[in-house]
């Protein structure tokens, strides 16, 4: 139904670096799902930026006592590195302060303005006179007025997810000086964000893919009333200029020009390889597909389709929006702040980049539930799914064939009711992990291939063709013939999930990674010859845990 598909992550701002807890809820999935198709065989294209505009970069750089834009190109680069080393493959990782980012940003404020979905008004900001400066949002914090948590920004609380209008916040204090700013008033840029709520409503409930979870959330909101969206923000703001010869020089909110990055980084990749970055966003025949935590829902499941419609310039709408919840550490919320959270620097330091893979994809599901990174369920899945039943299953068959064939699949004879059950049960499992994968279910999908190595374990230990190999060699050959074309699905099931592991058991098995369709064929043929084969995996020692615990520990 579709050509092509377009994967993006949402974008990491370019005041730090990512850390674990960022990569299971958006990265990863995002990843795992962009190299299962391109494993299928199907155009795809993954983009991501650094969202380098706002408050928070410009208070980070501030703080640093480094001009803003060396500051954003230095934490570009530092997050591109650390992606690339837990095999996130980004198609492009780009950034938002770019040209092509400021030429579509312009081009949407344009089309909305001239569409009469943006208009004039004028606004209170806040003000502090110490600082002699309109202070954004996040120089600016409070206490919630809906759910009381303190110490929250003055336009969303992070603990409720309310998002706020100027002078809502409670006992507003300068995120600066620590005084309390007053109220000014400024002419600023607003969309209308209220005149979609029909459509929106309608898209909501009519996109089959869309986490039913999230839509009733969602819902709820424009059942309150949706709030019309101040997209201005003052001069001294980092960001884009907005393009009205009226606006003054005032600044874009970075929320109007992050999102619109998804497509200057396609428009980017597009220039740079001869491609038709329309095709993209504007062919009926492309599958869009934005990964997100739950932190930003409003603005992906609101804001940004409406902005996408109110154009009027044919853009797709995204056809789902895989969105998960945070990772918490032995049970505490992941705070850079508090230095409680797991750099991806510190954990490879100890264990390959697949361990987390393996273990984050097996603690997301999709779900707006937070779930919990536990050292010790981490060693227990690690030993016991990864090395005890993939890597002991895979091991055992290619050491077998090794051992008795001289690495040579051997020639199998008629298959019994055994064989015929496992051959029938290994094709049902294919085409139900490739359904889970098409739905984003990617923990259930990893699950039924620990299971398929499980039934491999059952199958050799049901069969013991280390004994049959001295009473009846015919079906000692047939068994790990047989087994050996479970090792080869296996393998492809991984790439997705732990591509270098998976690198290592195609290398074993002596052949290339091939396409989806090649699952389905029992194809390494009879003497076939495989290479001396090493365990894959290693597993997680008492001592390592003890190690990274008390790193922990040090870092607080």
């Amino acid at each position: 139904m579709f050509k092509r598909v377009l994967i993006t992550a949402a974008l990491p701002y370019a005041n730090g670096t990512p850390h674990l807890g960022h990569m299971k809820s958006t990265y990863l999935p995002a990843d795992i799902l962009a190299r299962f198709y391109k494993l299928k065989g199907v155009k795809t294209l993954y983009v991501c930026a650094t969202d380098e505009h706002g408050t928070p970069i410009q208070l980070a750089a501030e703080e640093a006592g480094e001009d803003v834009e060396e500051f954003v190109k230095k934490y570009h680069e530092l997050g591109e590195k650390i992606f690339k080393s837990l095999n996130i493959e980004f198609d492009i990782f780009y950034r938002t302060h770019s040209p092509e980012n400021k030429e579509l940003t312009q081009m949407f404020l344009k089309s909305l303005r001239e569409n009469d979905y943006i208009y004039e008004k004028t606004v209170e900001l806040y003000y502090c006179p110490a600082c002699q400066r309109y202070l954004p949002d996040r120089y600016v914090k409070g206490t919630c007025p809906k759910c009381g948590a303190e110490d929250q920004y003055s336009d969303y609380c992070e603990k409720c997810g309310t998002t706020f209008e100027v002078g809502e916040i409670l006992e507003p204090k300068c995120a600066i000086c620590g005084s309390t700013p007053i109220l000014k008033k400024s002419l600023h840029f607003i969309f209308k964000l209220s005149a979609f709520s029909n459509f929106l409503e309608e898209w909501l409930k009519n996109n089959k893919e869309l986490q039913p979870q999230v839509v009733n959330y969602v819902l709820k909101w424009i059942e309150e009333g949706l709030k019309d969206w101040d997209i201005t923000r003052e001069k001294d703001y980092w960001g884009f200029e907005l393009p009205y010869e009226d606006a003054e020089g005032k600044r874009v909110y970075v929320w109007f020009d992050a999102p619109i990055g998804y497509i200057a980084s396609t428009v980017k990749w597009c220039k740079d390889h001869g491609d038709d970055w329309e095709k993209w966003w504007k062919d009926s025949e492309t599958k869009i597909i934005h990964h997100i935590g739950k932190d930003i829902i409003y603005h992906h499941y609101l804001f940004w389709p409406a902005m996408l419609k109110g154009t009027n310039l044919g853009f797709n709408l995204p056809s789902a929006i895989p969105t998960r919840g945070f990772l918490t550490l032995e049970k505490r919320k992941f705070s850079k702040s508090r230095q409680w959270y797991i750099s991806v620097e510190d954990f490879l330091k100890y264990f390959p980049a697949d361990y987390a893979r393996f273990y984050l994809t097996l603690a997301s599901p999709l779900s707006l539930a937070d779930t919990d990174w536990s050292w010790s369920e981490f060693k227990e899945k690690i030993n016991n799914d990864l090395v005890g039943t993939i890597g002991n299953f895979i091991h055992r068959v290619l050491t077998l064939i090794y051992r008795y064939f001289q690495g040579k699949v051997p020639e199998p004879s008629e298959y019994n009711e055994e064989e015929k059950r496992l051959i029938n049960h290994i094709k049902r499992e294919v085409e139900r992990i490739e359904k889970l994968m098409e739905t984003y279910r990617l923990k259930l999908a990893l699950e039924a291939i620990i299971n398929l190595a499980r039934e491999g374990n059952k199958y050799l230990n049901l069969k013991e063709p280390w004994k049959a190999i001295k009473i009846n060699e015919e079906d000692a050959k047939t068994t790990l013939y047989v087994a050996i074309q479970l090792v080869k699905v296996i393998a492809i099931l991984l790439i997705p999930f732990i591509p270098e592991s998976a690198k290592k058991i195609l290398n074993y098995l002596n052949i290339e990674g091939r396409y989806w369709d090649y699952l389905k064929k029992a194809d390494i043929s009879p003497n076939h010859l495989i290479k001396k084969p090493d365990p894959v995996f290693r597993k997680v020692s008492d001592r390592e845990i003890e190690d990274v615990r008390r790193l922990l520990k040090l870092k607080k």
